[in-house]
């Protein structure tokens, strides 16, 4: 089968029709359907609904019914305390957004209403820090958040006629501001990866573009395997769009930027094995066609188990439970299953197409190619001798001595594994994020300033009933 296929795409005229097939099926697909990264949905429900919290969260809404949202959290922080100024910023703010509520505001504690004794006692024990938890629309996209909580920032610059949010939080007698919350941490979250899609895809392609120029130390060589990831993505991008749009899949901002990178590793690591033996196939045979035929003979076979073997083990992920994980098993196994079509069809093509040329300028030739030049520049023959390198050395290696090579490797890959018993995990992700980023600053400060628990309390919901062991717990409120 291998040998039909490699014969297809890598004859004379075949090569030509295969790139146009490529071309046009890029084209057809990016025109007729939509891209993925316009059907991205960033705030998917990444829990199941038998979920323990969300069957205990659908109880409370039932039984406790009452305001439900997003919530962003104001932090007041003045570190020499709290003066009667702020207080009244404060209350001039509550009463705005009584007023003239932002989009999307649902509710807040209106501060305004407050008599100033009950006020003082919202502040933190040492009188430094106050939360104003305000709720906006759980179904709002980041983007419009992100203009409320701007509108919110310059109301509240605009009656304090100074940025409190850009004033360090440890800065003696000033009063800071920092918006945290779930609201918060989306929006800033949202700014932290606004264009990771594209600064990723570009670091990836100038490693990729380094690396196999170091490898291959042929410029020409060096593009072809990135060409054939720009088809793949081309291909992979319309479809999974397609998919998303149907409401077959989700895909979101983390699958698409993860799958661009497997896309370059899947890509360079078929197209660097594909290539390495079509060279020595070339200082074998001076037709490039047959040797590039007896290359995808020798090569397709480890290409295509390796391709499918990925894309296996990563629809697994379809049975998994948390959402982010799932999302990721499609976009995984499509991206891998079109590159491994790609380095096996469009590649060779490609190679059939340019020839030789493509290793310019260590362009690889038979002995006697070699020995005709030589004639040709009046230059004495000199067979060249056959260099040892680390690879031959390594397969002689594992070929005359695999039961060695067995025990040392299972040896040190055991020892290395024992390793793992040391992971520690966290649950901690804002520890992830930058130390600055204003949402984490804000969280830090309620921690230091106010008891575990005392704004996010751990509430355990016992429901009576026909079954008793029916026990729903754990829900953050």
């Amino acid at each position: 089968m291998f040998h039909s296929i490699g014969a297809l795409v890598s004859g004379p005229k075949t090569s030509w029709a295969t790139l146009i097939v490529w071309v046009a099926m890029a084209i057809i697909l990016s025109v007729s359907l939509p891209a993925a990264g316009d059907q991205k949905q960033n705030n998917a429900v990444n829990l199941h609904k038998d979920s323990p919290s969300l069957q205990a969260a659908r109880v409370m809404e039932k039984y406790f019914p009452g305001e439900s949202g997003l919530p962003a959290l104001v932090v007041w922080h003045r570190p020499d305390g709290l003066n009667e100024q702020d207080f009244r910023l404060m209350a001039e703010i509550s009463q705005q957004l009584k007023e003239k509520p932002l989009k999307g505001q649902k509710s807040l504690l209106s501060l305004h209403q407050f008599p100033p004794l009950a006020l003082k006692q919202m502040v933190s024990e040492d009188d430094s820090t106050l939360v104003q938890p305000i709720i906006f629309d759980e179904s709002m996209e980041p983007e419009q958040l992100k203009k409320s909580l701007h509108a919110l920032q310059d109301r509240i610059k605009k009656a304090s006629g100074t940025d409190p949010f850009t004033t360090a939080m440890d800065a003696p007698d000033k009063l800071s501001l920092r918006i945290s919350g779930p609201a918060g941490i989306a929006v800033d979250a949202t700014d932290l990866f606004l264009n990771a899609d594209f600064v990723l895809l570009i670091a990836t392609v100038l490693l990729v573009l380094v690396v196999l120029l170091l490898i291959y130390r042929s410029p020409l060589l060096a593009i072809i395997p990135l060409i054939g990831v720009g088809f793949a993505y081309a291909v992979t991008s319309p479809l999974l769009g397609w998919m998303a749009k149907k409401g077959w899949i989700v895909v979101d901002s983390q699958s698409l930027a993860i799958m661009t990178v497997l896309l370059f590793g899947a890509g360079t690591d078929y197209c660097l094995f594909f290539i390495t033996r079509f060279r020595q196939e070339l200082m074998r045979d001076s037709n490039r066609f047959h040797a590039l035929r007896r290359t995808f003979r020798e090569a397709s076979g480890a290409i295509a188990m390796s391709g499918f073997t990925v894309m296996l083990a990563l629809l697994a992920l379809l049975v998994a439970k948390y959402g982010a994980y799932e999302r990721f098993a499609v976009p995984f196994s499509l991206s891998i299953l079109i590159m491994m079509l790609a380095s096996l069809t469009l590649v060779p093509a490609l190679l059939a197409i340019i020839g030789r040329v493509a290793f310019f300028p260590f362009i690889p030739r038979t002995p006697e190619e070699e020995q005709r030049r030589a004639v040709e520049k009046g230059k004495d023959y000199k067979p060249k001798k056959a260099r040892r390198t680390l690879s031959a050395a390594v397969g002689q290696l594992v070929v005359t001595k695999p039961r060695r090579v067995v025990i040392a490797c299972t040896i040190t890959l055991g020892l290395l594994a024992a390793f793992a018993s040391q992971i520690t995990f966290t649950y901690d992700l804002l520890s992830s994020f930058p130390k600055d980023m204003p949402s984490r600053e804000g969280f830090e400060r309620i921690a230091e300033s106010y008891s575990p628990g005392e704004l996010a309390p751990v509430s355990v919901i016992v429901k009576n009933g026909p079954d008793l062991s029916k026990l729903w717990r754990n829900t953050l409120r």
